[in-house]
């Protein structure tokens, strides 16, 4: 049984419908893998919008493949002066300019930005597009769930060069709330911010691999980047976009605590006019949890 808390030294919550969420976005992730040519939209009516899509985004992630990175010296050796790059070591994310790499020192030393590193150090490297600000940040641990869901075994790769497939559309105060909950397996003190999983991009950050926009202003970011595979409508303020979302998923979050069917009037239309319905548990192998309801379908892409 999975567990969250708002917080450390917060009582945990123990439930199902943690792990059924969380599986929602991990075995969608695995059919639109098989099913390219179509999008899958899944809607799941909830008690309350709390946590659903954080939850589901954390299913998402954990399913995705990690990168397969070089060893850090190989890059070095092909890089010229000034390219923005990300390495990895034990406790630290480093982003800044690769200027020069020392093979004659033992170990071999590179020179990030100010800062000479040992290049043993780094556990994982990647080359960015671009460094805005030199910053270091903390690294992130995947935690018992991460652990559970075998993130651990390439984890810096992932950090290095994350998927970035990934938006959540929604209240972004609310969001931000969600993300810092705590979760974990019940019994277990191991629990890591759902922000570390998530990797959302708010704030500064090491590294990011999780887009966040704000209902409210989705229509100034349209169209959405290409490489999006996922999208999250958290809420009908978001889900009345989704006939401009082009991913190959879209999963769409209906609060009943609401007293609005605009939401559902609009999935059920398009299920209607251009959808072919998909069995939840015989195609996702999914079941819902006690208090949500959901369906799903697939349109063309």
């Amino acid at each position: 049984m999975l567990t969250l808390a708002e917080g450390i030294g917060e009582e945990c919550l123990a439930a199902e419908w943690i792990g059924r969420l969380i599986v929602l976005g991990s075995r969608a992730e695995r059919f639109v893998r098989d099913h390219p040519q179509r999008q899958l939209v899944v809607a799941a009516s909830v008690p309350s919008r709390e946590f659903a899509a954080a939850l589901i985004g954390c299913g998402w992630v954990m399913s995705s493949t990690g990168p397969v990175l070089p060893d850090p010296v190989e890059t070095l050796r092909t890089l010229v002066p000034g390219t923005p790059v990300r390495a990895i070591n034990g406790h630290q994310i480093i982003n800044g300019h690769f200027w020069a790499l020392n093979e004659s020192a033992s170990p071999p030393r590179v020179q990030i930005d100010g800062s000479t590193w040992p290049v043993d150090r780094f556990t994982a490297l990647a080359v960015l597009p671009e460094v805005e600000t030199p910053l270091r940040a903390p690294r992130p641990q995947p935690g018992s769930v991460g652990r559970w869901a075998r993130l651990d075994q390439n984890w810096d790769a992932r950090l290095a060069a994350p998927a970035a497939d990934l938006a959540i559309v929604g209240t972004t105060a609310w969001l931000k709330d969600d993300f810092d909950a705590l979760l974990g397996h019940e019994g277990d003190r191991d629990s890591a911010p759902i922000h570390d999983l998530l990797l959302p991009d708010i704030g500064e950050l090491g590294t990011w691999s999780t887009r966040i926009y704000t209902s409210s202003h989705l229509a100034e970011h349209l169209p959405l980047p290409e490489d999006l595979r996922a999208v999250i409508l958290d809420g009908s303020a978001a889900i009345k976009y989704i006939q401009c979302i082009e991913s190959s998923a879209v999963f769409c979050v209906i609060d009943r605590s609401v007293a609005d069917e605009t939401a559902a009037e609009i999935l059920v239309q398009m299920r209607n006019s251009r959808g072919e319905s998909v069995s939840l548990p015989q195609d996702l192998n999914w079941l819902a949890p006690a208090g949500v309801e959901a369906l799903a379908f697939t349109v063309p892409l």
